[in-house]
């Protein structure tokens, strides 16, 4: 039987935060990193990452060496690809582009067996510790564990995202501004006033019919302002965007730590 890390249940039953990264970049030592870091959860990001189902089955596996869970935001609806990273062990999925209830309940029932969905069930699977004799208990396990979060990144999201919200199954909700932001023809620009409204009613949304938000502070406005309407997920951070903003800082310390002394010792 194999002992997944389920922060992200645990803290929620206990009423305390989870924190995780957005991970882009196909390689496991960042989720490890992330882990080591204090991170609660990796979201690997499977639809926009540069990575395929064989590199997420890494990150996954270096997710529970760091004792995280691993939720993957998959590039689309397909049932097929929902299965096998759950089947590879990962705490839950994302779902891109949820823009109606319809779409929201056949995702859940993609991640869900029979008879409340339509996941494919094995018995010999990474999920169960590569093989399992106690089918039932495993059963159990998956009904309780899984996670499953859509976004709400399309204007026809947002004008179903009560119904979505309270009567999809789903688990929790984000926001995606910059697809909206395009959408509406605004060129990425999230700090738009519609886009802030968009976010706010999504939110509104989802803490109104009792599932989670999952936040990304700045986004989504601070931390402790979302934690006072009642949010306990966030994504605080992501590899590439973290990445490029240490190398930049570091290049452009050097450059003024060069030109400083060149101006005393010119010559």
């Amino acid at each position: 039987m194999r002992n997944a890390p389920r922060n992200i249940r645990r803290k929620l039953a206990d009423g305390a935060p989870a924190f995780g990264a957005c991970i882009q970049l196909p390689t496991p030592d960042t989720v490890e990193i992330a882990g080591y870091a204090g991170l609660d959860f990796a979201w690997i990001d499977a639809e926009h990452g540069s990575m395929g189902i064989g590199e997420v089955n890494q990150l996954v596996r270096a997710a529970d060496a760091a004792g995280i869970d691993a939720i993957v935001r998959v590039p689309d609806h397909s049932s097929s690809f929902i299965q096998k990273v759950l089947d590879m062990g990962a705490a839950g999925i994302i779902a891109p582009h949820v823009r109606d209830v319809e779409v929201a309940r056949r995702v859940v029932a993609s991640a869900n067996f029979a008879p409340d969905g339509v996941r494919g069930a094995c018995p010999a699977v990474r999920a169960v510790g590569h093989l399992t004799t106690d089918w039932p208990t495993e059963l159990r396990r998956a009904r309780e564990n899984i996670l499953v979060f859509g976004l709400i990144e399309d204007a026809e999201g947002v004008e179903n995202v009560e119904e979505i919200a309270a009567d999809g199954g789903l688990d929790g909700l984000l926001f995606g501004p910059f697809d909206l932001a395009m959408e509406l023809g605004l060129e990425g620009d999230v700090t738009n006033a519609t886009i802030r409204d968009m976010n706010v009613r999504v939110r509104k949304a989802a803490l109104t019919a009792g599932i989670q938000f999952l936040a990304i502070p700045g986004w989504d406005e601070t931390v402790s302002m979302l934690a006072a309407e009642g949010v306990r997920l966030f994504n605080v951070t992501g590899d590439r965007g973290m990445l490029v903003t240490a190398f930049r800082s570091a290049a452009a310390e050097a450059r003024r730590e060069f030109d400083a002394a060149s101006e005393e010792n010119p010559g």
